[in-house]
């Protein structure tokens, strides 16, 4: 736990999900300067906040006045309940998820800037259909993460911005919203699948083709599955993994869970084109926490970053995950970079692990 002392007061802060001896804290130097920026120069008392990533910002902000907070995470979202339980807070505002129309108008945005540019220019395409003319919007972020396209993009999508000077190697950006859209996100877009053309939504991984550790699993998935089995594509992306296995096994019924919700929207969409009469369902969360389920079979091809964060902490949370839900006799299958090394992890939590697959890139794994 930290205390994360703005403009208004402070705030213990814990990052979420909690990890033993974490060493990152909630909130950083950008987190700070938005919040000094809104003291500053707020136009009104609401203020939407983008992309909060551990609560900071939303809970400082409504010291300030109303709120409403929207993003793409789960796990951001669960964070900003999380820390808002841990400070004894009221709810902060309305969360949106993830853009829906706002209900009011606000009177200023404090946005940080996302990792994926494609998010970035979606949500800025959003802002400027929903914000009234003339609405001061603030981003920020760190130096070392920031895109050199930013400006360019805000001039884009909003007819204005501008950079601002750096404090504590963060940065400020300022523009005002055009009231009206001026330009389209050419968001979703389409890569090609081994069932046909594949949506994939803002921001969700491989947004121009299918990535090749995706290629590679493909060709490594089961031949031959007990009829109806229950199956869980971990960490979906745009699914293309759940649904190459419903190509395979059509009577099979498929979990796809994601964090994102517009990863989650991607699957929804394929499978609706390809498969309208399954049985998939579709989960948002943390993992497989909260999915009320047991599986024969889990595939996942993890992550091995949160955001700006690498490491292998969402990889060794995911696996645990798996173990605890997969059914006397089932399977989990992974893939995952050579240099990585998730055979060490598996092994300390699974009787088998042996390699199906692998080439110069990439293992598959199979584990029970």
């Amino acid at each position: 736990m930290t205390t994360f002392e703005h403009p208004w007061g402070e705030l213990t802060l814990q990052r979420w999900p909690r990890r033993r001896n974490e060493l990152l804290q909630a909130w950083d130097s950008a987190d700070h300067y938005l919040l000094k920026t809104l003291k500053e120069r707020h136009a009104g008392p609401l203020t939407l906040v983008v992309n909060d990533q551990q609560g900071a910002l939303a809970l400082a902000a409504a010291q300030h006045g109303p709120v409403a907070s929207c993003g793409d995470s789960f796990l951001a979202s669960r964070a900003l309940t999380h820390n808002r339980l841990l400070n004894e807070l009221p709810e902060q505002g309305a969360t949106l998820w993830p853009f829906d129309n706002l209900a009011q108008a606000p009177d200023q945005v404090i946005m940080r800037v996302p990792k994926s540019l494609a998010l970035l220019e979606w949500q800025l395409q959003w802002l400027s259909e929903q914000l009234a003319g003339g609405t001061p919007v603030w981003l920020a972020g760190m130096d070392k993460h920031l895109p050199r396209q930013l400006v360019p993009l805000m001039e884009q999508y909003l007819g204005n911005g501008r950079a601002e000077l750096g404090w504590k190697k963060a940065r400020l950006f300022s523009a005002t919203a055009p009231g009206e859209r001026l330009l389209a996100a050419p968001y979703p877009t389409q890569v090609d699948g081994p069932m046909g053309p594949l949506t994939v939504h803002a921001g969700v991984f491989a947004q121009q083709q299918l990535d090749i550790g995706a290629r590679f699993f493909l060709a490594h998935l089961p031949g031959s599955l007990t009829a109806g089995a229950k199956v869980a594509d971990l960490g979906c992306g745009n699914g293309v993994i759940g649904l190459a296995l419903l190509q395979a096994h059509p009577d099979s019924h498929l979990v796809f869970c994601d964090e994102s919700w517009l990863a989650l929207q991607s699957a929804r969409d394929n499978v609706a084109r390809y498969y309208p009469q399954s049985t998939s369902e579709f989960h948002l969360g943390d993992g497989l926490a909260g999915c009320n389920a047991r599986f024969d079979l889990i595939l996942l091809n993890p992550p091995f970053h949160e955001g700006h964060v690498v490491g292998d902490h969402v990889a060794r949370r995911l696996f645990r995950q798996a173990k605890q839900a997969l059914n006397a006799g089932g399977e989990l299958r992974v893939i995952g970079n050579r240099h990585l090394g998730y055979h060490k992890l598996l092994g300390k939590l699974f009787d088998k692990v042996e390699v199906l697959a692998s080439n110069q890139k990439f293992v598959v794994w199979r584990c029970s």
